[in-house]
């Protein structure tokens, strides 16, 4: 036996190997704790990575995520993926009620808080700008005599369809189309200035007026018509928007009162009509 590993150059006694047994056994723990510590660094970064992508989100708009936590199809990488998954709906429905609370949801024109969101940039530009503005106050006239022989649901068809007028008339993309509520509606035209939003305002009652929808409940005519008020701040006024508002509201009374289905239009400075 001795000389079998004589040859085979084995040592021949125990003694020998435990003496080398401490070595390998501590050469084998540095290996494992290497091995542990680049693991653990390499699994701790990528769930900074992950927790810091997170609180990016919190800040601002959703972005794709770093495509070293996707790359491995572990857990790391599953979780990044449903976490960007849910933030992405979660994006999505916020833009959705966004949309939602700006929007009139009967004829999908804006609404009274769309128009102050807009109003507050616009008119701040439009001075610094020296540029006109002008608004159109828009009012069907008898309204309340139409819902009451017609119905409402016919009433909100009608309301829909002097939407669609509006849009007609209206067609650059600076155009602000309101429903204020009821059946009052509400213009912005930016660089605008007089002139040009009289023959608007015009053109949008003369067209209603083809369009033909039948009132035989109007005092005035057989039928759909609107009165419209119009208000224009000369380049450089300094005006609020509740101020602007306020007269082309007392543009629209007069024209009512002059027996409506007409415009009137109004500066900070006097009175024109048409």
């Amino acid at each position: 036996m001795s000389t079998f590993l004589a040859k085979q150059d084995i040592p021949a006694s125990s003694t020998d190997l435990l003496s080398i047994a401490p070595l390998i056994a501590v050469i084998f723990l540095l290996l494992l704790a290497i091995v542990v510590i680049l693991v653990q660094r390499y699994l701790l970064h990528r769930v900074h990575l992950l927790v810091d992508y997170v609180k990016g989100q919190q800040q601002g708009h959703v972005s794709q995520p770093p495509p070293t936590l996707l790359k491995n199809r572990d857990d790391i990488a599953l979780l990044t993926g449903e976490i960007y998954s849910l933030l992405e709906t979660l994006r999505k429905q916020n833009e959705t009620l966004r949309e939602q609370s700006l929007i009139d949801p009967l004829t999908g024109l804006g609404n009274r808080r769309l128009l102050e969101q807009r109003l507050e940039i616009a008119l701040p530009m439009t001075r610094r700008r020296m540029a006109p503005l002008s608004i159109l106050m828009i009012d069907v006239d008898h309204f309340k005599a139409y819902n009451d022989h017609y119905g409402h649901p016919a009433g909100d068809t009608c309301l829909v369809e002097i939407a669609n007028v509006l849009r007609d008339i209206f067609r650059r993309e600076t155009d602000i189309l309101i429903r204020l509520g009821g059946e009052e509606f509400l213009v912005v035209l930016l660089d605008s200035d007089e002139g040009p939003a009289l023959a608007l305002a015009e053109a949008m009652r003369s067209m209603l007026q083809a369009v033909g929808i039948p009132h035989t409940s109007s005092p005035s005519h057989s039928m759909v018509t609107v009165s419209i008020g119009v208000a224009t701040a000369k380049p450089g006024t300094r005006i609020d928007a509740d101020s602007l508002i306020a007269c082309a509201d007392a543009a629209l009374y007069e024209c009512k009162s002059q027996g409506r289905n007409r415009i009137l239009g109004r500066t900070v400075e006097g009175v024109l009509s048409r």
